[in-house]
């Protein structure tokens, strides 16, 4: 294990929280980011809380990176995958900026390193005074002198306007050293509650992401898919009527997320078991249904993908 810090303190107290766990010492180095780290060491984790807050200056070590803007989480990010070895994981906390007229979702994909697979979630969004504000009082400053607390403040929205930011985004980016010539980059937004801790869910995330990329849609239908754990329906309709206005799958575990599916995949992820193939399974909803099962198989698995990608359904090996 290698442990970098600029900050000599940070490294003496990670010694001694290391000494007192009773857990092998680690390799302790002194500098920013990967910067103390040769470029032909490889990694199967890198994990990192780092400085993110953005701020004019870097007044306060243990939040302020001191590069403009977002620039040290992009750095962190995009220096990440050289040093990782194949398979192995990469997973930040981080802010990045909602700047005017550029797609926030599009600026973290352009971060993300040549030969990874990335998962980006955004957490939670601020505008540029609530971000303001919420620092200022992290360090205390609302106590102090006004005169100067105003100045501060206007300080961080000047710097705002020279970037063209209109907020910010809080969330975590997970990286895989996949080394395939068709990455996936997920970046999404999800501000529910989630279930703690997310280890397993991260992984399981991109094993389904390489299932789904090794089966193209007629290997997809052979495929055999179970129901995931923890996974309900939700009917919405009026009183009395025959059919529900919609259906909704939602997870109690993991994600927690929450999908609108039609009659079609409801009924896919209700008999979702593990016996039987998914186009044997369409045949069967095609013929309760009064479909063409060839028009029924050429449809539906784009909605499969889908529920697989989000974690309603998970592929049986």
């Amino acid at each position: 294990m290698t442990a970098t810090d600029v900050n000599p303190r940070a490294l003496h107290i990670a010694a001694l929280t290391l000494a007192l766990s009773g857990v092998p010492a680690a390799d302790l180095r002194e500098g920013s980011l990967f910067e103390p780290v040769r470029a032909d060491e490889k990694y199967d984790l890198i994990v990192s809380n780092p400085p993110f807050v953005i701020s004019p200056g870097a007044r306060l070590t243990y939040r302020d990176g001191g590069m403009g803007g977002d620039d040290l989480c992009r750095t962190l990010v995009q220096e990440a995958g050289e040093r990782l070895g194949d398979g192995g994981f990469a997973q930040f906390l981080a802010n990045w900026q909602h700047v005017e007229g550029e797609d926030w979702q599009d600026r973290l994909r352009s971060w993300v390193p040549r030969g990874c697979d990335a998962w980006i979630v955004q957490r939670e969004v601020q505008d540029v005074n609530q971000y303001t504000e919420l620092w200022l009082r992290d360090a205390g400053d609302h106590r102090g002198d006004t005169a100067e607390y105003r100045a501060r403040y206007d300080a961080w929205l000047d710097e705002f306007e020279a970037r063209g930011v209109k907020a910010v985004g809080f969330g975590w980016i997970t990286l895989r050293r996949s080394g395939g010539d068709r990455p996936s980059i997920t970046v999404e937004e999800w501000s529910h509650p989630v279930e703690q801790p997310l280890g397993d869910t991260v992984r399981a995330h991109f094993e389904r992401l390489d299932h789904l990329r090794a089966h193209d849609d007629a290997a997809l239908l052979e495929a055999r898919f179970r129901l995931a754990a923890g996974v309900v329906q939700e009917q919405v309709g009026l009183p009395g009527a025959e059919d529900p206005e919609h259906v909704v799958l939602r997870q109690n575990r993991g994600m927690r997320r929450a999908t609108r599916v039609d009659t079609v995949g409801a009924g896919f992820a209700g008999v979702s078991d593990g016996t039987m193939s998914a186009g044997r399974i369409l045949d069967a909803i095609a013929q309760l249904l009064g479909e063409d099962p060839v028009l029924l198989r050429d449809r539906t698995p784009s909605q499969i993908r889908l529920l697989v990608e989000q974690g309603f359904l998970e592929p049986v090996k």
